[in-house]
């Protein structure tokens, strides 16, 4: 009896357990191993994704700082091809007194604009050739004192002469400086020189330099960096730290000296001689900036990385003195991989089952498992295939029914207007026949062309208009009728011929009413900015309250189409075209009847 109980209970397990529990009776692997292998395996698989991570990173922080330097590209480029730059510069460079001071202030106002929409510009100067410097100092807020530049001494600047002899912007080392008047600033410098495009071969006329903030840099590439696992930091060419991310590091060399050719070693000499991260075991990883101009650094401290994965493997030697814990992670390891298998075919079986037939198993191996998901993906493909082609037949039987409904309209009307014309004939003059022969060919037209297509609002009021204005010549101008509409709402889409049947409704049972004027009421209006109201109101005799009843409850899919006359054609139309998105409602009494219509708003 107890045997039969285990069994029937072991059966009513899920997968998982069962696999567990088995594993657990057969499987014992040494306490050693499985802390040795276990620590391995996390360490590699730690480091390995740290160092996927650290170089993502990089990359990622190599594409802003590209991006930093290259917004500075693109201001020189403006300066470069603005021919105002150069035409004030020539009275500049030959010292016209008459223009010089006008030339000077004019290149000054450019700058200041310049230095204001970009706030880690700290300045910018253009240099003739002679070394006259226009500039504008966003530190002092002046075109006439300058933090950055020492321009009583440009004329022997050595980036100014260099920036003369190329064609590309020339860069600088980070500059320290600290005055009690505006505090401590980093910054370097970007040259180019200027030309005459209309004057090339005269060569350079002048040169560009901007003063950068280095503050501004460093934040591109430092947010949020956790300085004691990894430290990301710019150099040049010859081993000048350009930006780094802690205070007083920016402006020295990382070679300190010593032999240049290997810039990962002078980087991990450079860590250790400074007691950085306090750590002898660096990765270092390097992405080029600019062409090599610029290396962007990246330095690992891999025993911080490390030091929880250490801490973890103390706590799993413990534990795993326990036989029992190690039978457990044994189980866990085997029975996690059939489970996930089994849930992945499981949770895709759900979502076919709720309709997503884009789901797909991918599964690798040859298992049994796998055989399932490819049979599994072969059977949603032809299912879907099959549910496309039961779709696309019902919309084929759909359109031939909204087709018939529609025909209905025409043989009924078309003959009371032809009546109506012939008695026109008789009573007037060709002109006014001519009139209705006219209305009616443009409602034929309209009514037999595209249909079952969707018009705009405005052409169906258009066509609305000339039925109404057949059928009061017919009755003899016995009624009138009123329109209300949002000129707003003339563009948006509308399904043909939704809205004439209920005219003909009233004209033909609702008057003559009790009034005796009769009037037809047509309201459009936008509700909740996605669905539009349509009433249309009379005041005839109204209707009994069965038909009303039978009206708000009809159901076209027990009723046969050829009976779907009128308002009961209308209701049909609404429900095949638009589906639960519609409403119909009658509202009926002795001094007149309301007929509202909802469909969605679509343009």
């Amino acid at each position: 009896m107890l045997h039969k109980i285990m069994v029937k209970t072991f059966l009513s397990l899920n997968l998982f357990t069962k696999l567990m529990i088995m594993l657990l009776l057969i499987s014992i692997l040494p306490i050693l191993l499985t802390q040795f292998t276990s620590y391995k395996i996390s360490t590699s698989t730690i480091e390995k994704q740290t160092k996927e991570l650290i170089m993502a990173n990089l990359r990622q922080s190599s594409n802003s700082v590209e991006g930093f330097f290259h917004a500075y590209d693109n201001i020189i480029l403006d300066i470069y091809t603005d021919s105002s730059y150069i035409d004030n510069l020539k009275y500049i460079n030959v010292w016209d007194t008459k223009y010089y001071y006008v030339a000077k202030h004019q290149i000054e106002e450019k700058l200041e604009n310049i230095v204001y929409t970009y706030p880690e510009i700290l300045g910018i100067t253009i240099v003739g050739l002679n070394g006259d410097a226009t500039f504008y100092d966003a530190v002092t807020l002046s075109g006439e004192e300058s933090f950055c530049f020492d321009v009583n001494n440009l004329r022997t600047n050595a980036m100014f002469k260099d920036s003369l002899k190329v064609k590309h912007a020339i860069y600088s080392g980070t500059t320290h400086r600290s005055e009690v008047e505006y505090g401590n600033k980093n910054y370097f410098y970007i040259a180019h020189q200027l030309t005459d495009f209309n004057n090339y071969k005269n060569g350079p006329v002048g040169s560009i330099i901007l003063c950068i903030d280095e503050s501004a840099l460093r934040s591109v590439y430092s947010a949020g960096m956790d300085y004691a696992s990894n430290v990301t930091f710019l150099v040049n060419q010859v081993g000048d730290i350009i930006s780094f991310p802690l205070e007083g590091y920016a402006g020295l060399n990382i070679y300190g000296g010593s032999d240049n050719s290997d810039i990962e070693k002078a980087t991990k000499r450079f860590f250790q001689k400074n007691n950085f991260m306090n750590s002898n075991q660096l990765e270092v990883h390097i992405s080029s900036i600019q062409d090599g101009v610029f290396y962007l650094i990246n330095v690992q401290n891999i025993t911080y990385a490390l030091k929880d994965v250490q801490n973890i493997s103390k706590i799993i030697a413990l534990i795993g003195i326990l036989l029992g814990f190690v039978c457990i992670l044994i189980a866990m390891s085997f029975a996690a991989g059939t489970d996930k298998s089994v849930k992945t075919i499981i949770h895709a079986m759900k979502k076919a089952d709720q309709g997503d037939y884009e789901v797909r198993i991918s599964l690798e191996g040859r298992d049994e498992f796998a055989k399932i998901a490819h049979h599994f993906n072969d059977m949603i493909i032809r299912i879907k295939e099959a549910n496309q082609q039961e779709r696309e037949a019902l919309v084929r039987e759909k359109n031939s029914e909204i087709k018939s409904l529609e025909a209905q309209i025409n043989p009924h009307f078309l003959y009371n207007t032809l009546d109506a014309i012939n008695w026109v004939a008789v009573d007037h003059d060709e002109f006014h026949i001519s009139k209705m022969l006219i209305n009616l060919a443009a409602m034929l037209r309209y009514s037999i062309q595209r249909s079952n297509e969707i018009v705009t609002l405005q052409e169906e009021l258009e066509y609305l208009k000339k039925y109404i204005y057949l059928q009061q010549e017919r009755f003899c101008y016995s009624f009138q009728y009123v329109i209300h509409i949002d000129e707003t709402l003339n563009s948006c889409m509308i399904h043909k011929l939704l809205i004439q049947p209920l005219i003909e409704n009233i004209i033909v049972h609702g008057f003559p009413g009790n009034t005796g004027h009769d009037e037809i009421e047509i309201d459009f209006q936008i509700l909740f900015d996605n669905y539009i109201q349509i009433q249309v109101k009379d005041n005839g005799k109204g209707m009994s309250q069965e038909l009303v009843e039978e009206f708000n409850n009809y159901d076209y899919r027990q009723d046969t189409i050829e009976t779907s006359i009128g308002v009961r054609n209308v209701i049909t139309r609404l429900k095949l075209y638009y589906g639960s998105n519609s409403g119909f409602r009658v509202d009926s009494s002795e001094t007149g009847t309301i007929v509202t219509m909802m469909i969605p708003y679509e343009i």
